[in-house]
């Protein structure tokens, strides 16, 4: 990596190092343009043989034009007369500056590989977006402090998204900014857009029919009914409902209806033995195309404990998809969902494979060679749609006979925390380290 020094004379100068820049001319008083996130400017090389290879001059104006922080170590790679220095990678991580500041110790799990990504690290939030000057202001990382410093910074050269502003008042706002992204970098904004549970259902049927319960969108009540009418067990969840918040179970009873919810951090379970009292129900909790009705999967269970499995990939420094680790999640006894936030817990797939299902090895392997082939067959199928992924969660059901269901896709921030819960720390950091990687690839690095 070169160190960015600053050059005290006047005018628009870059000074290196002879042969210290692949790709350079030697030839100096030759104009080339350098480039730092969407900034570039015209700059006039020199070199000079008394200066260090690994130290780069450039003018105090340069720098100021450029925005570019003289605290982080860069590469630098030369496209022809241009010259990008980088990588300068953007996480838009929160809605509001009050929740990045609040989470920002987290965020460093993504720069404990530093050295190996390098360039400019920042951690910004939707309200640290100024589009009239297209900068940002958040928290840039200072490598050799090891911490996090306040910034205002130019737009990033790579934008990677993991903010969750589904079932916010932030939802338009977020889509408007990220496509003001997407129109000036183009590929170089990843985890977006953002599709709904009927989107992915619908994208992911022509191929992967045999793996998904059956699904219908939410227009009014009829709709429930025939869904139940089909399979006498269904559940109903919001589009872009993320935690197993919103979610309900319904289950059809000769002349009744049982039906299964959280309502303000508390379990409910109501019956209905007349149409009009469900049919009030259903109005007053659930807004026409807002919802998915789905059949239920015959997942097991242990213990009272609903179990299924979640699958965790990521893109590498090539580009590459890798699944980084499976695991297996237990809902909360007598809980509809098996989500962790909804006091559920997580370990390795392969200890409930063996010790709940009782497969061998041979047949554990199999099993989690099955899920990778289906995550990454899904993963294959959306990103022909146009959605650029980074990282992604695959919830997978598996019933008492070994068949499989693709129960969600998780792509707005599928947090890769269910390693740590599992006691698997190495996959979670080098989740984060991919997605790393993964940036520093986009950004020509």
């Amino acid at each position: 990596m070169y160190v960015i020094k600053p050059y005290e004379k006047n005018g628009q100068m870059m000074i290196a190092s002879k042969s210290s820049i692949p790709g350079l001319s030697e030839n100096s008083n030759k104009q080339v343009r350098l480039q730092f996130g969407i900034r570039s400017v015209e700059v006039t090389i020199d070199f000079s043989d008394s200066i260090k290879k690994e130290h780069v001059y450039l003018s105090t104006n340069v720098i100021q034009q450029l925005g570019l922080p003289v605290t982080c170590g860069y590469d630098l790679v030369v496209l022809g007369d241009k010259v990008i220095i980088g990588p300068f990678i953007g996480i838009l991580c929160e809605l509001t500056n009050r929740k990045l500041a609040e989470m920002l110790p987290t965020y460093k799990s993504f720069v404990k590989g530093y050295h190996y990504i390098g360039g400019a690290i920042a951690v910004f939030s939707m309200e640290g977006i100024h589009r009239e000057n297209q900068t940002i202001s958040g928290y840039l990382f200072h490598p050799e402090k090891n911490t996090w410093q306040a910034c205002s910074l130019p737009f990033p050269g790579v934008v990677m998204s993991i903010a969750e502003p589904s079932l916010t008042s932030s939802w338009k706002d977020f889509h408007t900014c990220m496509m003001d992204f997407n129109a000036l970098l183009g590929n170089r904004v990843f985890n977006y857009p953002h599709f709904s549970k009927w989107e992915m259902y619908q994208m992911l049927l022509p191929e992967l029919k045999a793996y998904l319960p059956e699904t219908a969108l939410y227009q009014d009540v009829g709709d429930i009914y025939n869904m139940l009418n089909k399979h006498g067990n269904v559940y109903i969840k919001p589009l872009n409902g993320r935690l197993g918040k919103r979610i309900m179970n319904v289950v059809k009873r000769d002349n009744s209806l049982k039906i299964k919810y959280d309502e303000k951090r508390t379990k409910r379970e109501d019956i209905f033995t007349n149409v009009m009292e469900s049919n009030l129900f259903f109005h007053k909790h659930l807004v026409p195309e807002a919802y998915i009705i789905q059949q239920t999967i015959p997942l097991k269970t242990h213990e009272r404990r609903v179990i299924d499995f979640r699958v965790m990939a990521a893109k590498n420094g090539k580009g590459k998809w890798r699944i980084i680790g499976i695991y297996s999640r237990y809902g909360a006894r007598g809980q509809i969902v098996s989500n962790i936030t909804a006091g559920g817990h997580t370990e390795l797939a392969r200890n409930t494979l063996k010790n709940v299902w009782k497969l061998s090895e041979k047949e554990i392997q199999r099993v989690e060679e099955e899920m990778e082939r289906i995550v990454l067959h899904s993963i294959n199928t959306l990103e022909k749609q146009g959605y650029h992924l980074g990282n992604i969660g695959v919830d997978i059901g598996l019933d008492d006979h070994g068949q499989m269901s693709i129960i969600e896709i998780n792509h707005q921030n599928p947090d890769p925390y269910i390693a740590l819960m599992a006691k698997d720390r190495l996959a979670f950091y080098n989740c984060r380290f991919q997605l790393m990687r993964y940036g520093r690839y986009l950004g020509g690095f």
